[in-house]
């Protein structure tokens, strides 16, 4: 140890040293770091290859992702079997029955009839049905997003609690060796009685927000569990146990990019589309109602048996419909009436829906900003700055140069710096995932657990 560390010079001893040290920290918050703000982020959300294997693992088993795909298979079905032909139509007749139903000198008739011009009903029923499809792909990809956030948000949680619990680990290992030293010295009187009672009150301390903290990782791995389902939770339960058991920092979990356009978000938000989906699905009705009120053709051939007079003939039949729809002009009045209602309605929700999802967009780019700004206000070299001379005021402890009271201060300054540089930087990537998840669809967008 390094002799300057121990010794006093004037008014640079380690009671001046601890104080600046502690004073540092304590403002350590609050401070940007020059540093730290020049660094150059990410172009785009990285993950290490065991964060990577972790989300892909929640979408692969996550029950509620198998459901959404199920339901945008059953609207691509949906969508395959309309817009056929209508089938044909097989019809028959019998008439000049003879008296006791002679059916051999009976007249017969057999037709084979189809509608040949339908008016553009396929067209606009395929239409319509693909928009039902539009509407499933968005809340399938919303639904990715989200539970990829949700699942970026637990093992965020989970990584930062348990570096919070090995830190606060650490300082309890701290405290039970100084209660040892101080026992002894109160056992051969050099030390008060209140050193001893302020050590026990600062172990539990610890131990209880040390607790909080493994509370806090237990439920943040019982909520993965809850998104990758019973089929799936015993492998990321294994993949977790690997990033906690490798120590993996904070940081390592996600990088923290800039923050993206808010236009890129907007054409993202499920929330959007679903509203773009309905209005085409409003005009695809509409579009679909109209082909309903075409004339429509239709036409038949076949042949008949004419009997008269004892004798029979045979020959064919040609028939055409034509339906006309000006014998209905009110009813196909209300009609169209009722479909530019529903446009209208569904433009003004459209309007709406991205006059909120833009406001609900800016606000969350706004939280990230000020969430990356946290992170770069921590001073890293300050922070190694105090974690070395940890050493040195220990060893002026022991040798009676610092007190028991400035040594705890020190060390709970420490540890609250190091512990708070870990949550910003957990809320950072948690707002982020707020970030790209927000506005979906479901109104199930997750949001940062309070510090």
């Amino acid at each position: 140890m390094d002799d300057h560390i121990i010794r006093r010079r004037g008014g640079r001893g380690p009671h001046a040293r601890a104080a600046k040290v502690a004073a540092g920290l304590a403002l350590l918050l609050a401070t940007p770091s020059p540093a730290a703000s020049s660094v150059q982020a990410p172009p785009s959300l990285t993950e290490p290859a065991l964060t990577r294997a972790i989300l892909e693992g929640v979408r692969e088993s996550s029950p509620e992702l198998a459901a959404r795909r199920a339901e945008l298979e059953a609207a691509r079905a949906r969508a395959a079997a309309v817009g056929f032909a209508s089938p044909a139509v097989l019809s028959a007749e019998m008439d000049d029955v003879p008296d006791g139903f002679d059916v051999a000198d009976a007249s017969f008739r057999l037709e084979v009839g189809r509608e040949f011009l339908t008016g553009g009903r396929s067209a606009a029923a395929r239409a319509l049905a693909t928009t039902d499809v539009r509407s499933a792909e968005a809340v399938l990809d919303a639904s990715v997003r989200r539970i990829t956030a949700r699942t970026l948000q637990h093992l965020t949680r989970i990584v930062a609690a348990s570096r919070t619990a090995a830190r606060l680990a650490a300082e309890d290992s701290l405290l039970v060796s100084l209660q040892m030293a101080v026992r002894d010295r109160f056992s051969v009187g050099a030390a008060r009685y209140v050193d001893v009672l302020r050590l026990r009150t600062e172990r539990l301390r610890v131990q209880n927000d040390r607790a909080g903290t493994i509370a806090s990782e237990l439920a943040a791995r019982e909520s993965l569990r809850g998104l990758a389902g019973s089929d799936g939770a015993g492998t990321i339960d294994a993949l977790v146990d690997s990033a906690v058991a490798h120590r993996a920092a904070v940081e390592e979990v996600a990088a923290l990019p800039p923050p993206p356009p808010l236009d890129s978000l907007l054409s993202l938000s499920g929330e959007a589309r679903l509203a773009e989906a309905a209005l085409a699905r409003a005009r695809a009705s509409a579009d679909l109602a109209r082909a309903e009120r075409r004339p429509r053709l239709a036409g038949s051939i076949g042949a008949q048996r004419r009997v008269e007079d004892g004798s029979s003939t045979f020959g064919p039949v040609l028939g055409a419909s034509i339906t006309l729809p000006f014998t209905a002009g009110g009813a196909n009045r209300a009609a169209a009436a009722a479909a530019e209602s529903e446009i209208a309605a569904a433009e003004a929700a459209h309007a709406a829906t991205l006059t909120g999802v833009s406001a609900e967009l800016a606000s969350a780019l706004a939280r990230y900003e000020a969430a990356r700004r946290l992170v770069e206000a921590f001073d890293v070299a300050l922070l190694q700055s105090a974690r070395e001379e940890r050493e040195g005021a220990l060893a002026a402890y022991r040798t009676g140069d610092l007190t028991l009271l400035e040594l705890l201060d020190f060390e709970r300054a420490l540890a609250r710096a190091e512990i708070e540089a870990l949550r910003a930087r957990a809320a950072a990537v948690e707002t982020y995932a707020v970030l790209i998840a927000a506005a979906d669809a479901g109104g199930s967008t997750p949001s940062p657990e309070g510090r």
